[in-house]
């Protein structure tokens, strides 16, 4: 059987280089969901090295999206900073305390992150 992750990986690579930074933003709200989705369902599954692989990916996505705010933005990046903060904590919550809990709460907020940016790409 062929193996075409090499192809796969090249086209994700090149997707991600010439993306503009509202597609990014999407792409790592979408990876941190998907994290997250997946982090429960290992738990689930009680299979306890995927749950921590899982959540530590969405947490450094989380950190991505923190340590790339512009504060010359204004007020909104402060809030966007305080809201990454929030999740980050709930993301190590999640983890220590196996709170799906915490998991859903991070989950809607990007959730509710990513219909936001949607619309903001739709009027631009």
């Amino acid at each position: 059987m062929y193996n075409n992750s090499s192809g796969y990986e090249a086209y994700r690579k090149t997707q991600i280089q010439t993306a503009d930074q509202g597609s990014l933003i999407l792409m790592c709200y979408d990876g941190a969901i998907n994290f997250l989705k997946k982090a429960a369902k290992a738990q689930e599954d009680k299979d306890e090295p995927a749950r921590i692989r899982c959540l530590n990916k969405a947490q450094n996505i989380l950190w991505e999206l923190l340590n790339s705010l512009n504060f010359e933005a204004g007020e909104i990046a402060y809030n966007l900073d305080s809201l990454y903060n929030y999740m980050i904590r709930r993301v190590v919550d999640a983890e220590f305390n196996k709170s799906t809990e915490a998991m859903e709460e991070v989950i809607s907020y990007l959730q509710e992150l990513k219909e936001s940016w949607e619309k903001i790409l739709k009027k631009s």
